[in-house]
């Protein structure tokens, strides 16, 4: 065999190398290497060591398993080298009764850069029978003359191999010596093998067309890949772990709290689980003031309107120390907050923002030990059996293993060129499941309905207070009796406010509420114009809780709007082969 590598040097390099690497199969042999530099030869024995370095005039050869590593030394500055390697391939033809059949890899993958172009020549004993290209994907052309086989191809790839398949005649070769014999002829099933390889690249290359001219039907099948599975699982998991069991409880309305549950545990049974926000934090407040740890004291405050042009008077509640009670750790985390804002004196409610955004940092690690204080609560009652979560996590690290090893093997068998169907095919699967489990890792972190259920006992008290919470929002325009003490009026109020729905509580109270009991409330506040509740018109409580939640984010989460990424509250519903060049 012989080589012929052409480099061009359009600067000062010096000392330098060139290297090539011979690959073989097994029962072939690489032998008798000889490097040439413009057709003089160089000496052995150099390094092998991908370096600069070493004598000029000199070249190595390593045998890697699999392929020989040859490595010249020489000494360039702005010119052109041609180099030769020459060697022996044994064991490379394979010899039938009719045909004696030569594919030489005559171009390696394992080179890392793109080649502009190859030629290749093969010359036999005889005429050339029959000669392909390897593979089929690369651009180019084999051309017969003779005894003589020329491959051209352009534009190989990185990591391309290139081959030349040749046929003879056998009675063309005195002696079989050096090739390996196969008995039979061998014409037939060759030209079968080959005709076989260029029809699976046709077949691939239609149905890849196939994928790009229809990409809605490629997409909508990628999808169903997604989700079918996916949809599957969460069907599973919220059937069996996540779906509430039935208790019997039928009623619409329930018209009193059905128990002593705080205000700020209530949403979170409702929604089975996340995080406090700030209307729990205010309704906690509220209770604390209905409770007596707090005096609040009816009041008005002057408040600029129209950019400062104009004032009115606003409704107000002014705050301070009341008797001292017993508070679990999350009502002393939010007494912890009001005890700052009055730093032992009075404050007026439309106030607290202000003075709590002047001590944000330190207000806001009140707020987040409050919350987790909450959370606390909540795992102590051990309200909620979170055990869909277990087959859910197992799917979603079968769905990223599945999907990782699927592109790993179409990625190792990938022809950048024309890719095979069923690497496309490997490739689609397995970035399909890798989604699937990115959707249902949200499932996971989003959608805790969907496999958590509560206990038995907490299941009923959920029931009950969702039947409460109905019954304050619909409770303006019921024709029920209206509550006949000052204590389930007040009552109401608070756990209006943790279910985000102060507002219409206010509402009923406008057109329900006795004036003897409003006037002996300290949490509901009458307006300068004598209408009960309409104070609340100008000063929300749905603002007062919003502006909570801002004051008391850290002061990285900016004071902005809405809760400062707060909760609401709320708690409603919730190789070789290939074909000839084309």
């Amino acid at each position: 065999m012989e080589e012929a590598i052409t480099v061009a040097f359009g600067g000062g390099f010096g000392f330098t190398y060139g290297f090539r690497e011979i690959p073989y199969r097994r029962g072939e042999r690489v032998s008798d290497v000889v490097v040439l530099e413009n057709g003089e030869p160089l000496r052995p024995g150099a390094s092998t060591e991908l370096e600069p370095g070493g004598p000029p005039g000199t070249f190595g050869v390593d045998d890697l398993g699999g392929r020989i590593r040859v490595v010249w030394r020489f000494n360039a500055i702005n010119e052109a080298r041609t180099f030769t390697i020459r060697y022996g391939l044994t064991g490379l033809a394979v010899a039938y009764d009719d045909v004696v059949d030569v594919n030489l890899k005559v171009w390696g993958d394992e080179w890392e850069q793109r080649l502009g172009a190859l030629t290749a020549t093969m010359t036999g004993p005889g005429g050339v029978v029959r000669a392909w290209g390897h593979p089929v994907w690369v651009r180019g052309d084999v051309a017969l003359a003779g005894p003589q086989a020329r491959l051209r191809a352009l534009d190989v790839p990185a990591d391309q191999f290139v081959e030349l398949r040749t046929l003879y005649p056998r009675n063309a070769f005195r002696s079989t010596g050096a090739m390996r014999v196969e008995e039979g002829d061998g014409l037939a099933e060759i030209v079968e093998e080959e005709q076989a390889d260029a029809a699976d690249y046709e077949r691939d290359r239609e149905r890849i067309d196939e994928w790009i001219a229809h990409p809605l039907r490629a997409l909508l099948a990628l999808a169903a890949l997604v989700l079918l599975p996916a949809l599957a699982i969460v069907a599973f998991v919220f059937w069996f772990f996540g779906r509430e069991r039935r208790t019997g409880y039928d009623r619409e309305w329930e018209q009193e709290p059905p128990g002593d549950t705080e205000p700020a545990l209530v949403p979170i049974l409702l929604r089975q689980g996340g995080q406090p926000g700030s209307f729990e934090f205010t309704a906690t407040l509220f209770d604390l003031i209905r409770r007596g740890h707090y005096k609040a004291t009816p009041a008005t405050t002057e408040r600029k309107i129209w950019g400062g042009l104009r004032t009115e008077q606003v409704a107000d509640l002014e705050i301070a120390a009341g008797e001292e009670i017993e508070l679990n750790t999350f009502e002393r985390d939010v007494a912890d907050v009001v005890d700052a804002v009055l730093d032992g004196g009075t404050e007026r409610l439309s106030r607290f923002r202000d003075e709590i955004e002047d001590e944000r940092t330190s207000m806001a690690r009140r707020f987040e030990a409050f919350k987790s204080s909450v959370g606390d609560e909540v795992d102590r009652r051990r309200w909620f059996r979170s055990l869909g979560a277990v087959p859910l996590t197992a799917a979603v690290i079968l769905f990223f293993l599945v999907g990782g090893v699927l592109i790993a093997l179409a990625q190792d068998g990938w022809r950048s060129v024309y890719p095979r169907y069923s690497d496309v095919v490997l490739a689609a699967i397995g970035g399909s499941l890798l989604v699937g489990a990115l959707l249902l890792g949200v499932t996971l972190f989003l959608g805790r309905r969907l496999w958590r259920r509560r206990a038995p006992a907490a299941q009923v008290e959920a029931e009950r207070w969702e039947a409460f919470r109905r019954y304050l929002t619909d409770f303006p325009r019921l024709d029920e009796a209206p509550p006949a003490t000052l204590a389930l009026w007040e009552r109401y109020l608070v756990y209006g406010i943790a279910f985000g729905i102060a507002d219409r509580v206010l509402q009923g109270a406008q057109i329900h509420m006795p004036e003897e009991i409003h006037e002996a409330s300290t949490i509901y506040w009458i307006s300068p114009g004598g209408d009960l509740g309409s104070g609340a018109s100008s000063m929300s409580i749905g603002d007062l809780a919003s502006g909570f939640g801002s004051a008391l984010a850290p002061p990285s989460s900016g004071s902005g709007g809405g809760g400062g990424g707060f909760s609401g509250g709320g708690g409603g519903g919730g190789g070789g082969g290939g074909g000839g060049f084309g």
